[in-house]
Parts: structure tokens; C-alpha cells; sequence
């Protein structure tokens, strides 16, 4: 047997190192040809998503959701749900009612709304009545003020400093945008003549009123957004009449920059009043803010069905195929949920989907307390899930 000098010997578990090293060194070629290839073809392609696909850590089994509460409501008043403070609020007809996650009620308001627009900035609560007058503002203990218009509601908003915009019809005219402080005083009113308002919101720097609006051209029907400031002076527009792009929702940014989503697309305008890009599919089933300057679009597209992430700069942190025809999503920070008829699938801030949740009914909605919890609202039931 030949004699190896102990100087010359193998390190114990040389082999094996020198064996991680070298599949090591082949799966960050692999990863850098796959991601060239990728990056020819999108060049908002990350990384990191391609490695993680790669080793196979996206592709992980999703974890069935745990059902903690769950409780029924009379589906024939055909009440809006929405979170407000960690906890479920129902409008409808008979009134506002506030519920714990176990279906408790904590809180409740004898104010009926027979078509209830419900919005939240997170520290206050804006109800309006869609075709009727009455506006409600509350907080977490008490209402703060109200009002009547002289003309039908058709949408509303509000703002982050609690700034309210109603949309509402004219007698004379299409529309008027009623602008109210946060105390309920009213500041001004813009007569809308010639478009047709769908949007309105104050920015977050309380210096501008944006309101999206449908416009008539060569082109056919095409959105409209026009910047004014807080007396009522309009400022800028942009017009999405050389595309015929119809982009109704929007939200804004902390910058005062704008997401913007459609039937069919997605875009973003800049805090200057400018359109920085723009994304079109065949049909787009829900959109979201998923933090501050990240857009969740879930969306049919000409490969199928995705959910993208969107940077303000038009990258995509998340471009994953769905499973399922998507119906809707809602999306909060580090967590996006996209529901089928049936099934709720949770993606992480890396496009894994890490949870999933069948329902025995038609999904309604979904709401996201947080990247853990979640409401899964269906034909007279509220299901609370746990989605860790």
C-alpha cells in the first residue's frame, strides 16, 4: 500500500468541500446565463427572484391557511365590508356596525346607507351613500362630522390629512367635486362641463386635487387627469387620448406620484403631472398598493394569467404566472392575495406563494389586516384565516 506523508493527507471532508464548491460555482453560472437570457427579454428581471428560482426555493409547497374565526351576516342587505383598525366594519341599510375578529360587535352606528362607498386613511372612516346625499365621517370613537348634498353621490375619497372629495351629479353640468377639510368644512366646488368625473383625492402634501374623468375623442372613450390646486385653479392634465387607455382608480404615493389602473392597463404619473410608463394586458382582474411606490396588478396577459409587482420606476419586483382565472386581490406590506371563484392564494415579497386557502363558497372580497390575517369574505360569511 502506498504511504501518504500525514502532511500530504486530504483534510477530513476535503472532498466534500471541494465538491460544494464546484456545484456552488455551476449554479452561479447557471444562474448568471439564466438571468442574462431572462434580461434580454425583461429587462426589469431581478436577480435575486432568478436564484431563488434556481435552488428551488420558490417553489416550495403552500402551506393550507388555518381558519381561527369564522361568522355569518345576512347577505340580503348586501352590505360593504372594509378593515379599519384591526377591526371588520359592515355598512349597509340598518346601520355600521363594528366587529371584532370574532365577530363581536364593538361598536355601532344607527346611520343606514343603502349603496354604502366606504372609504379609510387609516385613522378616520369616510361613508357615503352611492345615488343618494349623505356624507359620514368618523374616527375610532365617535363621528366627526356630516352632510348632505343637493345632488346625487357618485363616488368619494379621502386623503391621508382626512381631506375629503365627493364626486356628485349637477343639475346643469356632468358633475361637481365637493372638497371638504378635515373638520367638514367645505373649501370649494368644481363644476365639471364637458367630462365625465369618476376619481377625485387630495395628494398627500395637501397641495393638489386630482381627478380622473372619461373623455370622448377620435379614439373613443380615453381617462382624463386634471391637477388642480386648493381654491379650484386648475393647473395641468393628461390626456390618454392617442392610446384610448381608460385608467379610472388610482392612489397616490407619499411623493404625490400616482399608480394608475384601468380595465386593460397600469400606469404610472409622476408628481410633476407626467406619465413616466404604462403596462397593458387583456384584462386586469384587481389592483392594489402593496406599500408605499409598489403596485399589485393581477392580470390576464397574452402568457396567461401573472401578478405583478411594479416599482415607481416601472421595474417588476414580482412577475409570477397565477393558478386559476384571478376574480380580484388586495395587497398590504410583504403580502399580496389573489382569489379565483373559489381559493385564495398568498404571495410574499418574492412571488412565492406561500399560502393557500379554499373557501366552500363563492369569494366575495378579501381583506388583509397584515401579511398574517386575513378576511375572506364569501356569500353570507366572514372566514378569519391565519396565513403565516
Amino acid at each position: 500500500m502506498k504511504y501518504i506523508p500525514e502532511q500530504d493527507r486530504p483534510a477530513p471532508g476535503g472532498r466534500a468541500a471541494g465538491i460544494i464548491t464546484a456545484l456552488m460555482l455551476f449554479l452561479c453560472i447557471a444562474a448568471v446565463a439564466v438571468f442574462s437570457y431572462k434580461r434580454s427579454l425583461d429587462p426589469s428581471i431581478d436577480l435575486r427572484d432568478t436564484v431563488t428560482r434556481l435552488v428551488g426555493l420558490g417553489e416550495r409547497e403552500a402551506k393550507a391557511a388555518e381558519v381561527q374565526y369564522s361568522y355569518t351576516f345576512d347577505a340580503r342587505e348586501k352590505p360593504v365590508f372594509t378593515l379599519y383598525r384591526g377591526n371588520i366594519v359592515k355598512s349597509s341599510r340598518s346601520g355600521i356596525l363594528f366587529l371584532d375578529k370574532t365577530g363581536v360587535i364593538v361598536r355601532s352606528e344607527s346611520i343606514g346607507f343603502g349603496a354604502p362607498i366606504v372609504r379609510t386613511n387609516g385613522s378616520r372612516l369616510l361613508v357615503v351613500d352611492s345615488g343618494a346625499t349623505d356624507i359620514c365621517v368618523m374616527d375610532s370613537e365617535s363621528i366627526r362630522w356630516q352632510d348632505r348634498t343637493d345632488t346625487a353621490i357618485l363616488n368619494a375619497d379621502i386623503s391621508d390629512d382626512g381631506y375629503v372629495a365627493v364626486i356628485t351629479e349637477a343639475k346643469r353640468d356632468n358633475n361637481v367635486v365637493r372638497v371638504y377639510e378635515s373638520h367638514g368644512v367645505e373649501l370649494f366646488r368644481k363644476i365639471i362641463a364637458t367630462d365625465f368625473a369618476v376619481s377625485a383625492c387630495i395628494s398627500p402634501s395637501k397641495k393638489h386635487l386630482v381627478l380622473s374623468s372619461v373623455a370622448t375623442g377620435v379614439v373613443g372613450p380615453f381617462s382624463r387627469y386634471k391637477f388642480y390646486d386648493m381654491e379650484g385653479k386648475e393647473l395641468t392634465e393628461i390626456s390618454f387620448d392617442s392610446s384610448g387607455d381608460l385608467l379610472p382608480l388610482f392612489w397616490f404615493n407619499r411623493d404625490d406620484s400616482i399608480f394608475a389602473v384601468g380595465d386593460s392597463s397600469a400606469a404610472y404619473i409622476s408628481p410633476d403631472g407626467k406619465v413616466g410608463w404604462t403596462e397593458r394586458f387583456r384584462s386586469v382582474a384587481g389592483a392594489a398598493p402593496a406599500g408605499d411606490g409598489r403596485l399589485a396588478v393581477a392580470a390576464q396577459a397574452d402568457e396567461g394569467a401573472v401578478l405583478n409587482v411594479y416599482t415607481a420606476k416601472g421595474e417588476k419586483d414580482v412577475s409570477v404566472m397565477l393558478q386559476g382565472m384571478p376574480k380580484g386581490l388586495d395587497a398590504a406590506r410583504g403580502m399580496v392575495a389573489v382569489y379565483t371563484d373559489d381559493t385564495v392564494y398568498f404571495y410574499d415579497d418574492h412571488g412565492v406563494n406561500t399560502c393557500i386557502y379554499d373557501a366552500d363558497d363563492k369569494i366575495l372580497g378579501v381583506c388583509l389586516f397584515d401579511k398574517r390575517q386575513a378576511a375572506v369574505i364569501t356569500e353570507g360569511e366572514i372566514t378569519v384565516i391565519g396565513i403565516e
